[in-house]
């Protein structure tokens, strides 16, 4: 004898309809995403880890640029003595501070073509400009302009002297030509003491 549709249990109905609707009674599992409490615990921790992440970023940038200027006026220094060798003729590295933070250096062929100079004369002495502007941030303490002799000798000692925030590199040149870049306080993996 058949049993009315009502009257079904629920092992007895249709497989495909069974799955679909779970049995009187039951409880759905909850569907739980993120809170906008939680998501706002998230972002204050976060907030909390950049604010102590920044000045260990900013000092570091600063010190690297800084590094970066001290390096390429002793790359610079090389170049001319290299330049000064093949051309037979003497060249001058010359930095030159004017008011404010503005300052530049360059390689010329005579000593009275600083960087600063932008008379008619200026291009036709000077083999290369490098001004401020591609080092923010640092600033040129002291400088010597640098002789560079064709047999490869160079004077002065202390070419120049650059600073970002409290600290300081100095550009040396030996007597035989070579820059360096050194740290008068302390000597670090990348910058010798001085």
């Amino acid at each position: 004898m058949l049993e009315p549709l009502n009257a079904m249990s629920p092992t007895h109905r249709h497989p495909r309809h069974a799955a679909a609707c779970p049995p009187r009674g039951t409880v759905h599992p909850r569907r739980r995403g993120l809170t906008l409490l939680e998501l706002a615990v998230v972002m204050a921790v976060l907030a909390v880890l950049g604010a102590l992440a920044v000045p260990g970023m900013s000092a570091r940038l600063r010190a690297e640029r800084l590094q970066t200027a001290a390096e390429m006026l002793a790359a610079d220094i090389a170049d001319a003595r290299h330049e000064a060798a093949r051309r037979g003729q003497a060249l001058h590295v010359e930095a030159h501070a004017e008011a404010g933070a503005a300052w530049c250096w360059s390689v010329a062929t005579s000593p009275q073509c600083p960087c600063g100079d932008a008379g008619a004369t200026a291009g036709t002495c000077r083999l290369k400009t490098v001004p401020a502007r591609e080092h923010p941030g640092v600033s040129l303490v002291q400088t010597e302009p640098v002789h560079v002799q064709p047999d490869g000798q160079a004077s002065p000692a202390l070419a120049a002297v650059f600073a970002a925030g409290d600290r300081k590199l100095h550009v040396q040149v030996t007597r035989f030509g070579r820059a360096r870049v050194c740290d008068p306080v302390a000597a670090t993996s990348r910058v010798p003491r001085c």
